[in-house]
C-alpha cells in the first residue's frame, strides 16, 4: 500500500477530495463550532493526488473530540479506500494524538446509512481498536426513490388524506423568515418541556455562512403557520430535517405528515436521494412515540453511535 501517505495537517486548498465532505466538516463550519483547537488528519493517494479519508478533532485539554457543536463528526472517506488503509489511518490518528498528551478520544458518527458500506467498516474497526459506545441513538432515514405515499402505513396514509382535505398548504420560506420559523418551533418545543440545541443567533450565524445549505419551510392553514421545519443539506444527496414541529392545536390535521411530504417532494425535485428524519431520543433513551411515528412514515431505523476510547499513558 505504498500509494497512500498519512498526514497530520490541514489539507492544502489545491488538494482534491475523492469523496464529498459533509457540511459539518467544512473548515468554515468547524470555525463556527470553535475558532481554535482543531487538528486535521488525512490520507493522500499519492498516485492520484487526491484525499481518500479525513478526520477533524478538536483538542480541549486531554480530550480530542470530532464534534463540538454539530450533529456529528467522524472519519469521512472514499468508497474505494482499501479496508486496511482505513484501519491503519485510525491507528495513525491515535498514535499522533497520544504524543499530544490526549487521554480520551470521542468520535460521533452520523446515522450509519449516510455511508452504509464504509460506515460499517469504520464502526467495526473502532470496536477492534478498543473503542466503546457511550451514546446510542436511533435515527430514521427515508430514501426518496418512490412515491411518498407508498412508504406510509395505513394510519399515516389516512392522516395524509385528511390533511389534504383540510386545505393545508406546504411552502418554502426565504432565509429572512428564520426568526419566525425558529420562534414558532421553539414555542412548540417549550410547551412540551423541551428546548432547542442552538440559539437563534448561532443558527442565524451559521445560515449566513452557508445560505444555500439551509431550507426553511412551513405548513399553513389559510394564512396561519401550523408546522415548520429547518432542514440542512448535509451533502448533495442528504437533506437533514434538523428542527421541525407543529402547533398542538392542529394535532387532528396531522400537519407534520404534510410537512414531511413537502420535504420529500423537495428532495425529489433537487435529486436528493435521502431524507434524514432525525433521531428519536430523550436523555439517552428512545422516544418510542417519535420513533414509531417516523417508521410509520416509511423511515428506516439507522443507528447513530458515539464512540470513546480512554488512552492510557
Amino acid at each position: 500500500m505504498e500509494d497512500f501517505i498519512f498526514h497530520e495537517a490541514e489539507p492544502e486548498e489545491t488538494k482534491a477530495f475523492d469523496f464529498e465532505p459533509s457540511l459539518f466538516h467544512h473548515p468554515s463550519h468547524l470555525d463556527l463550532q470553535r475558532t481554535q483547537g482543531w487538528k486535521w488528519f488525512y490520507v493522500l493517494h499519492t498516485k492520484h493526488g487526491r484525499i481518500v479519508a479525513s478526520l477533524n478533532l478538536h483538542i480541549d485539554g486531554a480530550v480530542a473530540s470530532s464534534s463540538i457543536r454539530s450533529p456529528f463528526g467522524t472519519v469521512e472517506c472514499s468508497n474505494d479506500i482499501p479496508a486496511e488503509i482505513l484501519y491503519q489511518f485510525l491507528g495513525f490518528v491515535e498514535t499522533r494524538i497520544r504524543l499530544l498528551g490526549i487521554r480520551k478520544i470521542i468520535i460521533k458518527n452520523p446515522p450509519i446509512d449516510y455511508a452504509l458500506e464504509r460506515g460499517a467498516l469504520l464502526e467495526t474497526f473502532l470496536f477492534n481498536l478498543g473503542y466503546t459506545v457511550t451514546d446510542a441513538e436511533v435515527g430514521a432515514v427515508r430514501f426518496t426513490n418512490n412515491d411518498f405515499a407508498k412508504g406510509l402505513n395505513r394510519l399515516e396514509s389516512r392522516k395524509l388524506k385528511k390533511s389534504g382535505h383540510a386545505s393545508l398548504s406546504y411552502h418554502l420560506l426565504s432565509n429572512d423568515k428564520l426568526e419566525e420559523v425558529y420562534s414558532f418551533i421553539l414555542a412548540c418545543r417549550q410547551r412540551k418541556g423541551y428546548s432547542l440545541s442552538m440559539t437563534l443567533e448561532d443558527l442565524a450565524r451559521t445560515m449566513s455562512r452557508f445560505p444555500d445549505r439551509y431550507v426553511l419551510s412551513g405548513v399553513s392553514l389559510t394564512e396561519e403557520l401550523v408546522a415548520a421545519s429547518v432542514a440542512v443539506r448535509v451533502t448533495t444527496n442528504i437533506l437533514y430535517n434538523f428542527y421541525a414541529d407543529h402547533a398542538e392545536a392542529y394535532d387532528h390535521l396531522s400537519p407534520v405528515v404534510f410537512l414531511v411530504k413537502g420535504l420529500y417532494a423537495y428532495c425529489q425535485q433537487h435529486k436528493i436521494s435521502m431524507l434524514d428524519l432525525g433521531t428519536s431520543a430523550v436523555h439517552g433513551q428512545p422516544n418510542f412515540g417519535l420513533l414509531n411515528f417516523k417508521m410509520r412514515l416509511g423511515g428506516k431505523p439507522s443507528p447513530k453511535l458515539t464512540f470513546e476510547k480512554n488512552l492510557t499513558p
